[in-house]
């Protein structure tokens, strides 16, 4: 049987780091029957120090993570530059799989060469936690790899990586390797468990800016409108033209229209998409998600008002979805747009309390997150890929 333990440190000495997360997380757990431990990581952290400290702390679990703007955990949220978090999974019905290589062209197959020899280890997986790079990536691509395996009816959750919002190294670990092109898998199989996943974020759309995709392919957009795509995108928003992405993206979220049952269940018309890389010539940009011609692409603008109450909504759903049960775990995904990099320290402090509050009210949940550059969670029954979203994922026993 499955069972989830979580910690976290802000030690500024890596090894100190892992080994007070690890004393918080196994308390009277014996570390040698950790069969999985997952690391959250700010970007200041050595690394291979810190994979090489939870190797020698747990010798017989399988080590995987990824890094991000900060990390959330049971005892709240830290952004500092050396901030750590990390879930303790004890337990057979659990299996770990790596590939290296990912890139915008062959996302989906390699998610689905991965995926096969997650299933080749363990039988039966009923949900998939995916950890990969935030950048050069096509995070919808890897759903469609996953699903290739495992069916569209397994539930997806994880995250992909982040760093201080640069856009430039986004990390993902897999046993003592430090990747910037690797994807991880991790399965779990306790037939008694299922997930219950919500998402929300708080961008509405400006009807008034509305774009065509004239020419693309997969995940590369080409033209706007008939315009290089880049130029024309700054040009519409009104920004100067020799703008980065990394620069732009406080102003670049773009909304893609929602079915009428997924934007009930998502509160909100548009699923989002950013431009997070060019291509060589910087004419085209790439976004996460596939974008075939003739997708609608539509300006957003972000409102204070429908994030704090689309949490409030969002934990109303999850609230309904538990039924009264108590999570063994949740896996939060959030985008770094939601930490510090647009809210100050009080209101930030205040949504995550929003969130766990309703969950700790017999006292404290296993709880890990990460402020990456995406989230995974079904939405309306079907695996998503989201953007700018807080995204949690309950696991609990079944009813």
């Amino acid at each position: 049987m499955l069972e989830f333990l979580s910690g976290s440190s802000e030690a500024v000495n890596t090894t100190n780091a892992v080994r007070e997360s690890l004393d918080l997380a196994l308390k009277d757990t014996p570390a040698e029957q950790a069969r999985l431990v997952i690391v959250h990581s700010t970007m200041g952290h050595n690394f291979a120090q810190l994979l090489k400290a939870i190797h020698e702390y747990c010798p017989d679990a399988d080590v995987c993570g990824c890094t991000g703007s900060g990390v959330i955990s049971s005892e709240g949220v830290s952004e500092k530059m050396r901030a750590l978090a990390l879930m303790v999974v004890t337990g057979d019905e659990c299996a770990m799989t790596s590939v290296s290589g990912l890139g915008n062209e062959n996302s989906g197959e390699l998610a689905e060469s991965c995926a096969r020899s997650l299933a080749d280890k363990l039988p039966d997986i009923n949900m998939v936690y995916v950890l990969g790079p935030g950048i050069n990536v096509c995070g919808e691509c890897i759903v469609d790899g996953v699903e290739a395996v495992f069916g569209p009816e397994t539930p997806i959750l994880g995250a992909l990586a982040g760093d201080n919002a640069k856009l430039k190294r986004t990390l993902v670990f897999s046993g003592e390797s430090v990747l910037e092109d690797g994807l991880v898998l991790v399965g779990f199989a306790d037939p008694a468990l299922e997930v219950v996943q919500v998402s929300h974020h708080g961008s509405l759309p400006n009807q008034g800016k509305v774009y065509e995709v004239t020419r693309s392919e997969n995940n590369r957009i080409d033209e706007l409108d008939g315009k290089p795509a880049w130029p024309a995108l700054l040009e519409q928003m009104g920004l100067d033209a020799d703008m980065t992405p990394a620069e732009a993206l406080p102003y670049s979220g773009l909304g893609i229209k929602l079915d009428e049952v997924a934007s009930k269940a998502y509160d909100n018309e548009c699923t989002l998409a950013a431009p997070f890389t060019l291509s060589d010539d910087g004419q085209s940009f790439y976004l996460l998600v596939k974008c075939p011609v003739g997708t609608q692409l539509i300006q957003v603008y972000r409102d204070e008002d429908h994030i704090f109450n689309g949490v409030d909504g969002m934990m109303q759903r999850m609230q309904d979805q538990l039924s009264g049960r108590r999570p063994l775990v949740v896996f939060q995904a959030d985008c770094m747009a939601r930490g510090r990099m647009t809210h100050d320290a009080c209101a930030k402090d205040e949504i995550i309390a929003s969130m766990q509050d309703p969950i700790f009210t017999d006292g404290t949940v296993p709880w890990l997150g990460i402020y990456g550059f995406a989230e995974y969670g079904m939405l309306a029954g079907r695996n998503h890929f989201h953007h700018y979203t807080t995204t949690l994922s309950a696991i609990v026993h079944k009813t």
